[in-house]
């Protein structure tokens, strides 16, 4: 039988390692196709950022989220910004202008991105991070560098003067773009090199031929006639005066004018008139009753519709007599009995009464003062100043002339005796154990005020004021009589409270002064003297803290009006 031998053909060299070469580079791509992804899957599920990822060149990748966020936050942020405005270099403050990094965001960031198996292996992605700023401080504090580059551009408007429409033509400036530069900063900070802010021309939105446009359909036709309100209750007239005060052509931040109305000021300007057709809302308030505080509900009321639009719309028009229809709105109360009642307000906290001979005019200056100090609320936190809520005491307010200390002499003038409201109200404080802020006792001593314990008000200059410290609000009621001043103030009680005093020391007698002056008002005299005073505070009858209080009285002279009795030989 015969055998059949096969030969094996014989492959030249060139050919064996052209194969060889192929087989290489498929088990290249094999592995980039099947073991790549497996390692990009591993790395997934074993940290937070996947592999390839980078943030302002840091490596994230393969951390978890609190190692990312580690890493972000050893960055130096806290470095001063180098910047270029125009031409001039400066820095900037990040912590002065809100820049900041926010590392949070940046993280959740990171983790979404997913580099690619051909990303990874040619050295992963970049992902950009989330920067915050204050846009408006940052504006403020590139502009005090731009110096004479920038030429501030005129700004168009129109404007009234009594009742005639003025244009203002806008003119193109130089400067820093105002809506640009917090991208600018976002997108700069952190990589290492100036952040650059150019100076561009600053063109703006509303042109010569739009403020002409302006004067013609609105400006004139708005003040040529009044405007006739029409609400369900009675007619409403505006004035052209009041037009004139109400409407507003100004430029926004790009120059570009969007006429309105500022319903505010044509509602104070008017505000006669729409007392006759409007009920006015009724704010919630505290009663006493039998000696407690009791809240009265608001009461809502209507009020006249004053949104721009219409009354835009009626000011373009030229018939005669221009009507628009507006209607009633609800008018809400500025304090709502929900709110008082937050306030904890339910008993009386402390009471102080001063004596006061009848008939003076003083008299009349403290009764309109504690009725101008009733209902006053203090909530918690605040700090009550005596000036503030009262005002100027002047005789259109009812004040009179009567005596008070003025450069060491007793004159007269509107408001005098009105301390003794301020010391009735400070001891009442004092007796709350509320924080004291600022009181100042009388030059002289009287003695229908406790000593130490009083305070002297004099408007702008000398003022009583105390904070509530307090976590309930404090509510202040006053009551006079012909010969007395109460001031009860009340909330939730929390203190007991005392005076101890010291001695009084160094005692010094008054002088007689002899005073040629036609408003001159005689005195006694009364020693001066220095005397100590300390508040005891007590909390369920243990003393929790001790304050001291001090003054020192001059002795008040003994001053008779007239020429001093001549020598005798």
């Amino acid at each position: 039988m015969a055998i059949e031998v096969r030969t094996r053909p014989v492959v030249p060299l060139v050919v064996r390692r052209a194969r060889a070469r192929r087989r290489r580079r498929l088990v290249i791509a094999v592995t980039l196709l099947v073991v790549a992804p497996g390692l990009a899957a591993a790395s997934t599920y074993t940290s937070d950022v996947d592999r390839g990822v980078h943030v302002l060149g840091v490596d994230l990748g393969g951390m978890s989220r609190d190692e990312a966020a580690a890493r972000l936050r050893a960055l130096d942020t806290a470095a001063p910004v180098d910047v270029r405005v125009g031409t001039a270099t400066a820095t900037v403050d990040p912590a002065a202008v809100g820049l900041r990094l926010d590392v949070g965001a940046t993280v959740e960031r990171a983790e979404r991105a997913t580099p690619g198996p051909f990303a990874w292996l040619l050295g992963g992605i970049s992902v950009e991070p989330v920067i915050h700023v204050d846009a408006p401080k940052l504006y403020d504090a590139l502009m005090v560098h731009l110096g004479a580059q920038g030429d501030a551009p005129v700004m168009p408007a129109v404007r009234f003067e009594r009742q005639h429409p003025v244009a203002v033509y806008p003119v193109s400036g130089r400067g820093i773009d105002r809506d640009a530069v917090a991208g600018l900063a976002e997108r700069g900070w952190l990589r290492g090199r100036p952040i650059e802010f150019p100076v561009v021309d600053l063109v703006p939105r509303s042109s010569r031929a739009d403020v002409d446009r302006l004067v013609a359909e609105l400006a004139a036709p708005a003040v040529a006639a009044p405007l006739v309100l029409v609400t369900p209750r009675g007619d409403v007239t505006v004035p052209a005066t009041a037009i004139a005060t109400a409407l507003r052509m100004e430029p926004d931040d790009e120059g570009r004018i969007e006429p309105t109305v500022d319903a505010a000021a044509l509602r104070q300007s008017i505000k006669a008139s729409l007392a006759k057709v409007e009920v006015p809302a009724t704010d919630a308030t505290f009663q006493i009753v039998g000696g407690r505080p009791v809240i009265k509900r608001e009461q809502d009321g209507r009020q006249v519709d004053l949104s721009p639009g219409p009354i835009l719309a009626g000011l373009r028009g030229t018939a005669t007599p221009r009507r628009v229809q507006a209607g009633l709105v609800p008018a809400t109360a500025k304090t709502t009995a929900a709110e008082l009642g937050r306030l904890g307000i339910a008993e009386q906290v402390s009471t102080f009464t001063t004596k006061f001979v009848a008939g003076q005019p003083r008299v009349v200056n403290i009764r309109t003062m504690a009725e101008a100090l009733r209902g006053a609320l203090v909530r918690p936190g605040e700090t009550f100043s005596l000036n503030d809520h009262v005002g100027e005491r002047s005789r259109a307010k009812g004040y009179v002339d009567a005596p008070g200390i003025e450069d060491g002499k007793i004159k007269s003038s509107p408001g005098g005796g009105v301390s003794q409201v301020a010391t009735t109200l400070f001891n009442a404080a004092y007796y709350a154990g509320l924080e004291d802020v600022e009181h100042h006792p009388h030059s002289y001593y009287f003695d229908r005020y406790p000593a130490v314990i009083e305070a002297t008000v004099v408007y702008k200059q000398l003022d009583l004021r105390f904070r509530n410290d307090g976590p309930t609000g404090i509510l202040v009621d006053t009551a006079t009589t012909d010969t007395s001043v109460t001031v009860t103030l009340y909330g939730a009680r929390r203190y007991e409270v005392t005076t101890e005093y010291g001695p009084r020391t160094k005692v010094v007698q008054p002088q007689t002064v002899y005073l040629q002056e036609p408003d001159c008002n005689p005195t006694d005299g009364l020693p001066g003297f220095h005397q100590e005073a300390f508040r005891v505070v007590k909390q369920g009858g243990k003393e929790i803290r001790r304050e001291r209080f001090a003054w020192r009285y001059d002795p008040e002279p003994h001053f008779v009006c007239g020429p001093p009795p001549s020598a005798t030989p």
